[in-house]
């Protein structure tokens, strides 16, 4: 078990002596350029080491930048998620491109704000892929993604989303389009899963939470079925949009209908009008959260008594000195301060751009599409598992879980990586 603070603060070169006549020669005969370094293979964005002598300082990159367009809602409902994710980012490729870039490549981060509205995420992808050209796009929420994966399909773009539908992990639906983390399906199973060991055979009552939106939508036939299958009563759906900050109705709703856990879809505004309007009204339910709906922002804007025992699902990693991946954010980039479980996802899918493109034979989509679908990366423990795996069979990084629970105003874990079960 480990526990993470709700706000985590912080030879000589041997020098080749050419011989008399080479030395007159040269004298008399142009100088030949050297030859190219090899560009560093290992770990993204890490100077490489050359036996036991430390390699020179590379240089800044200066060759024709690479583009990657981010198209994700820095305002908006979702802004408690990518803010710290862009930020890293930013600071990611700025460290990188200091270190030589991607075989002398900068890259470019083009970034425009959807603001969690799918129009403008329509319009974004539009600029960043006609007018910038960029042969890879990040997108932020399911409903963006949604709407742009036919385009997405037909320009045969290489995309990375935030959003974890399940549909996005597989490429014979969706065949440029990776996802990010364990998918919305399988932390929802094994969340009821989860549930059902707790029960100790006992009857037990579960109602769900979620936006009336793609996002929301996505863990609801799992959750119904699912749950039927292992025996668990579902007495109650309420929906509680994304970015409401009460939820008073819905809580008495459940109130009436008395689960015994109310598993949340969602994201900071609504998660945490649901618990707190839950607490204040009496509601004596064990509240169970998916990711988006579990980490600092969310728990802070609950408050710390109302979030007490609160549970999440976790498939991404909280600060603490066991991610090693946060001793590389330290080291790279000490300006980052306020370093969240969101910091530490956007640096991890900033190191997984870097390692496909250092691996890939040009920088199209296709090239960079092929490259992401042989990534096995170790992530230093940024998400359960600790790699990071893509195939062309699989577009999904992982899909173990952890579990995290509220203790005495931290943030605690109380599992160990889960893998799914069966469904």
């Amino acid at each position: 078990m480990r526990t993470v603070a709700l706000c985590f603060r912080d030879g000589q070169r041997l020098v080749a002596l050419f011989g008399t006549l080479a030395l007159l020669g040269a004298a008399c005969a142009p100088a030949a350029a050297p030859p190219a370094a090899a560009p560093a293979a290992t770990t993204a964005g890490a100077p490489a080491a050359t036996g036991a002598t430390a390699a020179p300082a590379a240089k800044p990159a200066s060759g024709d930048p690479i583009k990657i367009g981010y198209v994700w809602g820095v305002t908006g409902a979702v802004a408690e998620i990518v803010r710290p994710a862009s930020e890293a980012t930013k600071a990611f490729w700025d460290d990188l491109n200091k270190k030589g870039g991607i075989k002398g490549h900068p890259v470019q981060m083009v970034e425009i704000d959807s603001k969690y509205q799918v129009p403008l995420a329509q319009e974004g992808y539009k600029k960043v892929t006609t007018d910038d050209k960029v042969p890879l796009v990040v997108l932020a929420s399911t409903g963006d993604t949604e709407a742009l994966a036919q385009q997405i399909a037909t320009d045969k773009v290489a995309a990375i989303t935030l959003s974890c539908d399940e549909k996005w992990s597989m490429p014979d639906k969706n065949p440029t389009i990776f996802t990010v983390c364990t998918t919305y399906q399988d932390q929802m199973s094994t969340a009821l899963k989860f549930i059902k060991d707790k029960s100790g055979g006992k009857d037990t009552k579960i109602a769900l939470s979620y936006p009336d939106i793609p996002f929301g939508q996505t863990i609801v036939a799992v959750g119904r079925d699912f749950s039927k299958s292992l025996g668990l009563t579902l007495v109650d759906e309420q929906k509680v949009g994304a970015a409401d900050v009460d939820a008073q109705s819905q809580a008495l709703n459940l109130k009436n209908s008395n689960p015994d856990y109310v598993i949340i879809q969602n994201v900071t505004g609504g998660a945490s009008a649901m618990v707190r309007s839950g607490k204040q009204v009496g509601l004596t339910a064990q509240f169970l959260a998916l990711n988006y709906a579990f980490d600092e922002p969310t728990i802070k804007a609950i408050g710390q008594q109302a979030a007490e025992g609160y549970i999440g699902v976790g498939p991404n990693a909280f600060p603490g000195p066991e991610v090693g991946l946060l001793a590389d954010m330290t080291a790279a980039a000490p300006q980052l301060t306020g370093v969240t479980m969101r910091s530490i996802q956007g640096w991890a899918i900033a190191t997984v751009l870097a390692d496909a493109l250092n691996r890939a034979t040009a920088y199209d989509s296709a090239s960079i599409l092929k490259a992401l679908e042989k990534t096995d990366l170790d992530v230093k423990g940024a998400i359960p598992g600790s790699k990071w795996t893509y195939t062309d069979k699989s577009h999904v990084p992982t899909r173990k879980s952890v579990f995290y629970q509220v203790k005495n105003g931290k943030i605690e874990k109380i599992t160990e990586p889960i893998d799914p079960p069966a469904r």
